[in-house]
């Protein structure tokens, strides 16, 4: 099958950095090629949840999401996703907060709490997700995010005490990663989660979305994973576990179609569906180089997705995300040139902002 697809495209923050070179440099794979030292990465969850009971608390909410049935295609195979704005803080960013915090943690040792502070890049839900926990766990945040974030995050955030950095969104996600990086390097005082490299992040999907996503389909067999590749940590950490129980399933990786992954493309300012995205210049995430070969890619633009979550929400009477929206829409191509006796498995991050739903007019 052709691997390349194409479905159709304050509260005071800190002022936007605008220091940042024309032509970045690349982000390298954290790990040689085939490998993942998933040992030395591990944390003790359990350790930590004894130590802090507020940790504690949003990990014993957090996953088991439910698996429902999604519309498919007529004649095709079954499509079925994981909800995970069931998620303490409404998104399936809530584990990647869970998994890097406890790793921040877990390095920060005894120390008392308000001597870590805590520096993550987002697109929207991590910053969402981890505000939260550090506010309750009285952890100093700050966040680098796009001059575009909605109003909406901007305003929770500056409700928590988290520090913001906005960056011209006219320079793409890759500035954003970079100005955290020239931030973690000129004030050191600062603990970078760095989610595209921190093995936390496959981990933890591998170990809680994959795992239960295994156990919910029962007798079903999958032959299709789809998620969109953000740092690739869902898209890989679950395609660990469905492998290592269903090793023939396909993993299909969507991106936006104003800048797929691997683009040669420099990043731009176009609006892209939600928390995924291309990092332009030929730039790979790296979690997902660890299995290049085996991941089919799938293209949604901003237009097409948003369209999608109106067309889901009429149809279900459910409220999705834009990346949720893409996932759903790739997952239904891929449905489509299966037989009815197959499964594709997809995942929907989050219920969406209310800017976009405005938007919508719902």
């Amino acid at each position: 099958m052709d691997k390349a697809g194409d479905i159709d495209n304050p509260a005071p923050p800190s002022p936007p950095s605008l220091l940042l070179s024309t032509r970045p440099e690349p982000l390298e794979a954290p790990y040689p090629p085939g490998s993942l030292d998933l040992d030395g990465a591990a944390v003790d969850h359990a350790a930590l949840e004894d130590r802090y009971p507020v940790y504690a608390k949003f990990g014993q909410e957090l996953g088991n999401t439910p698996l429902i049935e999604l519309p498919g295609p007529d004649g095709g195979a079954t499509v079925l996703a994981k909800c995970e704005w069931e998620n303490p803080a409404g998104s399936i960013k809530d584990r990647v907060a869970y998994a890097l915090l406890g790793s921040a943690l877990q390095r920060h040792g005894a120390r008392p709490l308000d001597e870590l502070r805590v520096l993550e890049y987002s697109g929207g839900n991590l910053a969402n997700a981890l505000s939260h926990l550090c506010a309750e766990l009285g952890i100093r945040s700050r966040f680098v995010l796009s001059s575009a974030s909605p109003r909406s995050l901007l305003d929770t955030l500056a409700g928590r005490g988290a520090r913001v950095d906005l960056v011209d969104k006219e320079r793409g996600f890759l500035d954003v990663v970079r100005e955290a990086l020239r931030i973690a390097a000129e004030e050191p005082e600062w603990t970078l989660l760095y989610q595209h490299r921190n093995p936390a992040n496959v981990l933890l999907q591998e170990r809680t979305t994959g795992a239960e996503l295994t156990a919910q389909l029962g007798g079903r067999v999958p032959d299709a994973w789809v998620a969109s590749i953000g740092t690739g940590g869902t898209l890989i950490g679950v395609l660990r576990a469905l492998r290592a129980r269903f090793p023939a399933v396909r993993a299909v990786g969507v991106t936006p179609a104003e800048l797929p992954y691997g683009s040669e493309q420099p990043p731009n300012g176009q609006r892209k569906y939600a928390g995924s995205g291309g990092m332009g210049h030929g730039i790979r995430q790296p979690f997902v180089t660890l299995h290049d070969d085996e991941v089919e890619h799938r293209t949604v633009s901003y237009p097409r997705a948003f369209a999608a979550m109106g067309e889901f929400h009429d149809l279900t009477g459910l409220r999705i995300g834009s990346s949720a929206a893409a996932n759903w829409l790739a997952a239904k191509e891929t449905a489509a040139a299966l037989p009815p006796s197959a499964t594709v498995v997809t995942v929907l991050p989050d219920a969406g902002t209310p800017e976009e739903w405005e938007q919508l007019g719902r």
